[in-house]
Parts: C-alpha cells; structure tokens; sequence
C-alpha cells in the first residue's frame, strides 16, 4: 500500500492539548486517508530493568497517512484551524513509501484512540555493497521472517519501504520498521525469544543494514483516521 511518511519531532512544549488538537486537524486535513500519529508518550521508567531504551534520536515523533488521494503539504481543502493546528510539521522529512503488513495487530481501531502497548520503530539503511534492490529484498524475504520467528512477544510487525524522498534535504534512509508490542512485558521480556535468536537477527542485521545510520524510539500509537 502506497503511503506519505513524515518523521519529525514534537514540540517542546507538546502536551495533551497538542496531541488532541493534532489528532483533530489530521482528521480534517485527510479526509479520505487512514491517518496515525506515533509520539513519543512511554515512559521509560514503568519498563523496568533490562528493557532495551534507545538513544536519543534525530525524530521522535512518525506521521504515516495511508490510502490518500492528497499528498502533503497541499491542503484539500482551506481549513485554517487545520493549517494552524499542524503548523509544527513545518520541516518534517517528508517520504513516500510502501506499506507492508507482515504481521497484522488484533484491532479494530477508533479515531482518537491509542494503541495499546508501544512501538519500536527504526530506521534502516542499506549497507554500502547493497544497492536498493538487494537490500529490499533482503528484508522482505530473508529479515522479515527472522523477526517474526525470533521477535517473539510481537503483536504486529510493519516495514514501511521508501520508494522516494518528498522533502528537500531529507537523510536518505531505505525504510522503517514498526514492531508492534501489546504491553511492557512483552517488549521487556520478549523482545528476543533465546539468545540464539537474539544472534541471529544480530548477525542479519550486519549483513544488510548500515547499522551506526539507524535510529530507533519508543512510541505510543494514536488513530487520527483508522
């Protein structure tokens, strides 16, 4: 599925005002899309010892509008309460991209409404000797189901390929995966189903991806439009 992704970072002074008013302009701003905005609302602290916590990245917060027959930036239609509202987005790298469900997370989802659990999303970059191709293939076919066979307390699990860049100056990045978890748990105690598991994909992960230009974050899901 054809889909615009926008990777950016939240206000500073974001709070649950923002994301409501953001969630109720997208809303208006893509009328015919299914539209969800990933921020970064989990704490850390509630994980508990040994919970993988990733670095700081360049982005914390993902918009992904899919099933749109309007492209951003250009509005639909002139809602102003809309343009102001999503004012922030103003820089967000901007990219086109494929969406790929390689596992399907339980729903059904309803406008406003938060996922439950979190979402490890990262980057990935193609290593240097791969062109895009290669490295598509590679993790559709070959790290695609070593996730879904060693990520074992995955409940959904998305590679979202990007197939050009909409923004100017935007980092050239190959794709992002989306790794779904229902609860804390999961993501603390089931990331990897053995260490065998955990090599494995540790070991694929030096074959295709240029690892020191990945990023990842912890985020929570939030329907605009389901």
């Amino acid at each position: 599925m054809d889909a615009t992704l926008l990777l950016h970072r939240r206000p500073p002074d974001a709070g649950d005002a923002w994301l409501h008013r953001s969630l109720a302009a997208l809303v208006l701003r893509f009328r015919d899309a299914r539209v969800r905005l990933l921020v970064p609302d989990v704490e850390v602290a509630t994980l508990g010892a040994g919970a993988r916590v990733p670095p700081p990245a360049s982005f914390d917060t993902i918009l992904l509008v899919e099933r749109t027959t309007s492209r951003w930036p250009s509005l639909t239609a002139p809602d102003v309460d809309t343009a102001r509202a999503l004012d922030w987005l103003s820089g967000a790298r901007g990219y086109r991209v494929e969406v790929r469900t390689l596992r399907p997370r339980p729903g059904p989802f309803r406008p406003a409404e938060r996922s439950a659990g979190l979402v490890f999303a990262a980057t990935a970059v193609r290593a240097p000797a791969l062109d895009a191709a290669a490295f598509d293939a590679h993790w559709r076919d070959r790290h695609g189901p070593l996730a879904l066979a060693h990520h074992a307390g995955l409940c959904g699990y998305e590679q979202l390929a990007v197939r050009s860049v909409l923004t100017a100056g935007a980092p050239a990045i190959d794709g992002v995966a989306l790794l779904h978890f229902a609860d804390t748990a999961s993501y603390r105690d089931r990331f990897y189903d053995s260490d065998a598991g955990r090599a494995a994909i540790a070991a694929d992960t030096q074959r295709f991806l240029d690892l020191p230009r990945c990023e990842a974050v912890l985020l929570g899901e939030h329907w605009a439009r389901p």
